[in-house]
């Protein structure tokens, strides 16, 4: 976990009751932080804080602002955190004529509109402290449009471009910002979505590296010691990341949906 782990000492985990939040709970209580895991399921939270033992739990809906407001009021009594990490959300892959009436309205209130109101609970305790890093997740899907995340795509564009909006706005308040942006990643959120993932989509996928929660967990704690604007969890991934910048060309050619 690295040697700068022991530096948090209290940490809020929204999404924590499985896949990398999980992970990065269970990282954090055993580094000795006074972890709190939140999530919409009590059953899960339950189940969590049984495999990781030394937690403390709380439900939480994010796309509900005012309960998000009380629940993280709630959590902070006993101290501000100086980790609040938000692993919330989830994806429905699908080609935009497949989709429901309710997919994009409820991925952007879980994924987007979610984020939005942890960090506007969470950031007046952080700016009082004058201290504390926020970690936002957005997606490799948030940093160039994938054929069959277009709905799914634009929520985590969406939260991109505001962590990378509020890692300016609360510089000044010695607040840090920042977002990471997982490939394909084991986690039961994973294997929902390959139930209605498009079959060209999941042969695509097949052939590039998934992930363990665990690895993404470990990346991401090891890189927030350097305060990293961008969380890139493998070598992959940041060879990714630097084509969509050098060469959007070859990326637009080697992303075309085929005919």
């Amino acid at each position: 976990m690295g040697n700068r782990q022991h530096r948090w000492r209290r940490a809020l985990v929204i999404g924590g009751s499985e896949g990398i939040g999980l992970e990065v709970a269970r990282r954090l209580a055993a580094a000795g932080s006074d972890v709190v895991i939140m999530s919409r399921s009590e059953a899960k939270l339950e189940a969590a804080r049984a495999a990781i033992g030394a937690c403390r739990i709380a439900v939480l809906d994010v796309t509900d602002a005012a309960g998000t407001r009380r629940v993280i009021e709630d959590a902070v009594e006993g101290g501000v955190p100086d980790l609040v990490v938000n692993t919330a959300g989830y994806a429905r892959a699908a080609w935009l004529t497949d989709t429901g009436d309710d997919d994009a309205r409820a991925m952007m209130e879980t994924n987007y509109l979610g984020t939005v109101n942890v960090c506007r609970a969470v950031v007046p305790h952080l700016i009082a402290a004058g201290d504390g890093t926020i970690v936002t997740t957005s997606s490799m899907a948030g940093l160039t449009g994938v054929p069959g995340y277009t709905l799914y795509g634009a929520t985590k564009f969406a939260v991109r471009g505001f962590s990378e909006a509020l890692r300016r706005e609360l510089h000044p308040h010695g607040v840090r910002v920042s977002v990471l942006c997982p490939p394909n990643t084991r986690t039961p959120g994973f294997e929902e979505e390959n139930r209605t993932k498009p079959p060209e989509v999941l042969a695509a996928e097949e052939k590039v590296q998934t992930l363990d929660a665990a690895e993404v967990a470990e990346v991401l704690l090891r890189a927030l010691p350097r305060n990293p604007a961008l969380v890139l969890a493998d070598r992959s991934s940041r060879s990714a990341g630097l084509a969509i910048r050098l060469v959007p060309g070859v990326v637009e050619r080697s992303l075309r949906r085929k005919p």
